[in-house]
């Protein structure tokens, strides 16, 4: 069986270049010995011997017989030299054929292997994964249904857009080819031909243009429907269907992330028949959509079961993430404490315990009965601070976080390496926000990064009036590796500097609506400071999630009360979101990044990977280079 990992062809330094170099070592210190020992020209030489006493002459004499020694020793050696050299190229030639044929022969025998465990694979399997989150709702536009990202969405529903492993959106090869306006003044979709929902109906311009009427409110059906995604589709003017599978969307203003902010990843389409015929509350307890899977039953807080739709519009191997299902059922289930999630695997009731701890993985770590797999996450941890209302909407008074040496103190609070050595696996990053973890801010040498210092922490409460601030941080629980583990210890660190904290670890799914929704009125932990650096996307990509107007999981909205630095900052995103000359864009975004980063908008905390430990009849092969987590669409599971 392969390793639960992806294989990597790591390259080498080949035995024939070792062997030619090491050729050359042996004799190149004589080589060098004889430069500059060769005579000058022996006719001038001859001429001034005629001139000279015969003593005179036969010193010359004796000179030129030992130059002549030395070119004939300088000959020697270089035909040693050539020999040896010959001898090398021989061995190398040797040596690299030998190897050459010794990997080709592994390759065959690793590609027969894997050939063999495809065809092992169980496509009438049930593949059933233990989940410590399941959404309220299975509606994705709603603000609950956009957390049931492994249990639900990324089986039932699919978005129009194509994705190349590295997470950069492509304009053709999804459910829908995209391309702006040559006035920039548009923006169009053509959508596949032939693909259909679960229910049959067509996926279409007209299933298109629903989907963000209904989101926008403009839906006629009922225009009274919530959706969380409305925000981000503030860009949107008149939705026309162009003919039969063409959209288009008036931008206004023009705006560069319209592709991804209109058929991006995030965004599942729906039929628009089956919706206005059953109703909004009809479809978020039986969906349909056009993925992978489609939906079965669900036992809400108990499990969601999914079946393999086998009129899906793209093959096992199709080029993008858009690939069909190998199992031919997908069973998720609710354990929303790890160690039941392990118990329920160690006792065969289900095949992938999903998102555990270290020390839990600890547990089935060399073990031929287990596999524990490890995945990064695109996105990174962070505080999420309520900046932009004046005054507390817990108290009624003046904000605290409206201070920035408030904001500053929590900085300096956190001994992120210090979690990161001693309760997580150690191979985590630091996040710096705005920027990536791991990633250098491309704006030059920033002053006073937040490493940790809890002196300067106290010292900056005490500055501003604030030591024993009291708040609490709402966790949303069962989604992030360790959470339970990890956040005690931030709460330790603030409440060591002179806050007073308290940690409400509330369930995922409810916590989310509530967040998506801006009914969390105190700071709140969540994964969409930036990226880590194993994402190819870069910055900018950090930018658009980072705390913004609009932004999915953000304390600002258009009727807050605005500091006047976060304006400033927002004035920058808003005109970087209508640039479409790239390194404007990233001149505006950089200028932005130095705002948020000196006025300490957020706490930045650590990127996390997620681990999960599996059967062993389990393969699994992530199709992005930096996930969000594993997707059991691409779980194969073994014959036994």
């Amino acid at each position: 069986m392969t390793r639960h990992w992806t294989q990597l062809r790591r390259s080498r330094l080949s035995r024939r270049s070792l062997l030619r170099a090491s050729a050359r070592a042996g004799v190149g210190a004589a080589g060098l010995a004889l430069v500059g020992c060769g005579g000058d020209d022996d006719d001038d030489q001859q001429s001034v011997a005629q001139a000279q006493p015969e003593q005179e002459q036969q010193q010359q004499a004796m000179q030129q017989q030992q130059q002549q020694q030395a070119m004939q020793e300088q000959a020697q050696q270089q035909a040693m030299q050539q020999q040896q050299e010959q001898q090398a190229e021989q061995q190398a030639q040797q040596a690299e054929q030998q190897e050459q044929a010794q990997q080709e022969e592994e390759l065959d025998r690793s590609t027969a292997q894997e050939e063999a465990e495809v065809s092992e694979v169980d496509l009438d399997a049930e593949l059933i994964v233990g989940y410590g989150s399941f959404p309220p709702t299975l509606d994705i536009t709603t603000a609950g249904g956009g957390g049931g990202q492994g249990a639900s969405n990324n089986l039932h529903f699919a978005a129009l857009a194509a994705y190349n492993s590295g997470r950069v959106i492509q304009a053709e090869g999804g459910f829908g080819d995209w391309e702006f306006t040559e006035d920039l003044t548009s923006f169009i979709w053509r959508i596949k031909e032939g693909v259909t929902f679960h229910n049959g109906e067509p996926l279409n311009a007209e299933s298109v243009q629903f989907y963000w009427e209904r989101i926008l409110g403009r839906a006629e059906y009922n225009p009274d429907f919530e959706s969380s995604l409305r925000a981000r589709a503030g860009w949107m003017g008149d939705i026309s269907i162009v003919d039969e599978q063409t959209v288009s969307i008036v931008m206004d203003p023009p705006f560069v992330d319209a592709p991804e902010q209109s058929g991006g990843i995030n965004f599942g389409l729906l039929p628009k028949q089956y919706i206005i015929d059953n109703g909004d509350d009809h479809f978020a307890n039986n969906p349909i959509g056009c993925g992978a899977y489609k939906f079965m039953s669900w036992i809400p807080d108990q499990e969601i079961r999914s079946e393999r739709f086998e009129d899906f519009a793209f093959p096992h191997d199709a080029p993008f993430q858009w690939k069909a299902g190998w199992a031919k059922y997908i069973t998720g289930r609710y354990f929303p404490e790890e160690q039941a999630r392990a118990a329920a695997l160690e006792a065969g009731e289900v095949d992938i315990a999903y998102r555990i701890s270290p020390d839990v993985a600890k547990q089935f770590e060399d073990r031929d009965d287990f596999k524990v797999i490890a995945l990064p996450d695109v996105r990174v941890m962070a505080l999420e601070l309520p900046v932009n209302q004046s005054l507390d909407p817990i108290t009624g008074e003046e904000n605290p976080w409206r201070d920035v040496r408030v904001r500053q103190a929590a900085n300096y609070a956190i001994d992120a390496d210090a979690i990161i050595d001693n309760l997580l696996t150690g191979t985590e990053e630091r996040a710096y926000s705005p920027f990536p973890a791991g990633y250098d801010p491309p704006i030059g040498n920033l002053p006073g990064q937040y490493n940790y210092d809890p002196d300067k922490a106290r010292a900056l409460l005490e500055e501003a009036g604030q030591v024993g601030f009291a708040f609490t941080i709402t966790l949303p629980t069962g989604l992030w590796t360790a959470d339970r583990i990890w956040m005690p210890a931030v709460q330790q660190m603030l409440n060591d500097v002179g806050f007073q904290v308290e940690v409400d670890y509330a369930d995922f799914g409810n916590a989310l609506s509530l967040i998506r929704n801006n009914e969390v009125p105190n700071p709140f932990v969540f994964n969409q400071a930036g990226v880590s650096s194993g994402a190819p996307l870069g910055p900018a990509f950090a930018y658009r999630l980072i705390t913004t107007v609009g932004a999915p999981y953000s304390h600002a909205q258009e009727t807050d009360d605005f500091l006047p630095e976060f304006e400033e900052f927002q004035t920058l995103i808003n005109e970087a979101n209508t640039e479409f000359d790239l390194q404007r864009a990233n001149d505006l975004f950089h200028q932005a990044s130095v705002i948020s980063y000196e006025n300490a908008f957020q706490v930045p905390l650590f990127g996390l990977p997620h681990l999960y430990a599996v059967r062993p009849e389990i393969l699994y092969n992530e199709y992005y280079d930096t996930s969000t987590g594993l997707n059991a669409i691409y779980a194969q599971k073994l014959k036994t």
